[in-house]
């Protein structure tokens, strides 16, 4: 037991670290009348969900568009959570996305595919008039998908598995095959897999090995709801929710880096910072990722084989590679005609993933023109536009520090290169500031082992019905973030961290501890 001179406070629940997943836990506890505080290392909430500023730009730092938002004639799970916590609609506003994305290839093939079920539906149909039996097929499938997880929800988690496999057999179906293999029931035409398949960047496997589920959830998500970005950034969501949360009567303390989970008699009861300050509690929740909570802040002896089989099963996911451009110029000038563009250059999708293994020219990257849907986003006149491509972190783990900043800023000249031979042939005149993140820029701020943005692959052994789950290895800790649940991703991860806290609810009301 710690000396009572090193107590600070205590509490029901501790949440350490105010990521997506922490704070998405830390308000729907607090909605339920719940004492909570919530430990941050940083001087700010968010995790990923953060900005930046060089120069006169105020860069956003990974958030591209949410799904799940909807409107509030038609209101997605998020919207839904973030008017029950008083945000929406007054005190937080979005810009919709008015298309779905736009798929540039080198060989010239380029194509902007619209939002909404029936729109995006007709558009294939129209580019690939002899699939048009598959493609319906295809979309029933995806809505028959949407149909099962709402009846899932509807059961607040709390549903026999026969029913779903009577009622709606395409969500285990789909669960236990590979993006691929769905596709071979319904369609031939490698262009259309590839034009469909775009997004599968947003989840960081190609269809050969993406789990099914992780993507057909996704599409029909977007597709149903739209795609939204937060007027402010997505700092400006984390903040709403961080004010929602101290009104229904949350604590929230900065430079506040956990240290150690406290237990005894086989029980989480409290945690230690770094500066030895101790809170007690009788449960916590960690944002960190699941195998740092385990080996790193928990004693090693109290951790059950069975569960570090589980955290070190999986494979790590990718890091990103993001360039942040300040143009000189307006998006319109700039031929800059969407929110969001795919450039691809090829359509082997596993020749692109391959080069996630490679410190090399990326072959697929997504460029984000946040001014399309913010115009005042950045100064009048001027453009952010962001380039994205995936890479593994273990790969930078070798660079040599003479050469971590010609290779950075080789891939970095590459990537534009796309763009300049794709979407912006003039791109390189306009760039007042360029600044380049590596896997590492990740792993220094989140400290995600390699930099993962998503946690660990979504593939057919990983997918969301069968990622590890909130309970942590000893009563009393349940685990949050793109590590668990239904996996990375904003909406998803805040969706897990409110899973969590049901789980806790549950385990409170019956006793489980």
């Amino acid at each position: 037991m710690e000396k009572n001179n090193n107590v600070i406070a205590s509490y029901p629940v501790i949440v350490v670290g105010s990521g997506l997943g922490g704070i998405g836990a830390a308000c729907q506890l607090v909605l339920r009348g719940e004492e909570v505080l919530l430990l941050e290392k940083h001087n700010v909430p968010g995790g990923f969900a953060t900005s930046f500023v060089r120069g006169r730009f105020e860069f956003e730092g990974a958030l591209h568009e949410l799904s799940d938002v909807g409107t509030e004639d038609n209101k997605g799970s998020l919207y839904r959570f973030l008017e029950r916590l008083g945000i929406l609609p007054d005190k937080l506003k979005f810009k919709h996305v008015p298309e779905f994305y736009r798929s540039v290839f080198l060989d010239g093939y380029d194509v902007t595919m619209p939002l909404g079920v029936e729109e995006y539906t007709e558009k294939l149909i129209e580019l690939f008039p002899a699939e048009k039996k598959g493609i319906e097929d295809f979309m029933e499938m995806c809505k028959a998908v949407l149909e099962g997880i709402e009846y899932i929800a509807s059961k607040g988690g709390r549903f026999k598995p026969q029913e779903v496999l009577k009622e709606h057999p395409w969500l285990p179906r789909v669960s236990g095959i590979t993006l691929s293999e769905l596709y071979e029931k319904f369609f031939t035409d490698k262009k259309l897999i590839a034009l469909i398949s775009q997004l599968w960047g947003y989840i960081g496997l190609p269809p050969d090995r993406i789990n099914a589920y992780a993507f057909v959830a996704m599409l029909i998500f977007y597709l149903k709801w739209g795609a939204a970005f937060p007027i402010g950034r997505s700092h400006a969501l984390v903040n709403a929710m961080v004010e929602a949360f101290k009104k229904f009567g949350g604590e929230i303390r900065y430079n506040a880096l956990v240290n150690r989970i406290l237990v005894e008699n086989g029980r989480v009861y409290g945690v230690e910072l770094l500066n030895g300050d101790i809170y007690k509690c009788k449960a916590v929740i960690s944002n960190v990722n699941p195998i740092c909570t385990a080996m790193k802040m928990l004693p090693p002896e109290v951790v059950p084989d069975e569960y570090k089989k589980k955290i070190y099963a999986p494979e790590i996911g990718p890091s990103g590679f993001s360039v942040y451009i300040g143009l000189n110029a307006s998006y319109q000038d700039l031929g800059l005609n969407a929110h969001e563009t795919f450039i691809n250059n090829n359509y082997d999708m596993n020749a692109a993933f391959e080069n996630f293994h490679k410190l090399e020219a990326p072959k697929y990257i997504v460029a984000a023109c946040y001014n399309h849907i913010y115009e005042d986003i950045s100064p009048l006149g001027t453009t952010e536009l962001v380039l994205t491509t995936l890479q593994m972190g273990k790969l930078w783990q070798d660079v040599a520090p003479d050469q971590y900043f010609y290779i950075k800023d080789k891939i970095s000249d590459s990537m534009v290169s796309l763009v300049e031979n794709t979407i912006c042939p003039d791109v390189r005149d306009y760039i007042e500031v360029a600044f380049a993140a590596t896997p590492l820029t990740y792993y220094r701020y989140s400290k995600n082992i390699e930099g993962a943005i998503y946690g660990t692959t979504q593939d057919v052994t990983n997918g969301p019905m069968l990622r590890l789950k909130s309970r942590g290895p000893l009563p009393g800790l349940y685990q949050v973030g793109a590590w668990t649940n239904f996996g990375g991703g904003f909406s998803t991860t805040i969706l897990g961290g409110r899973i969590a806290s049901g789980m806790y609810l549950k385990d409170k009301i019956e006793g489980r501890w």
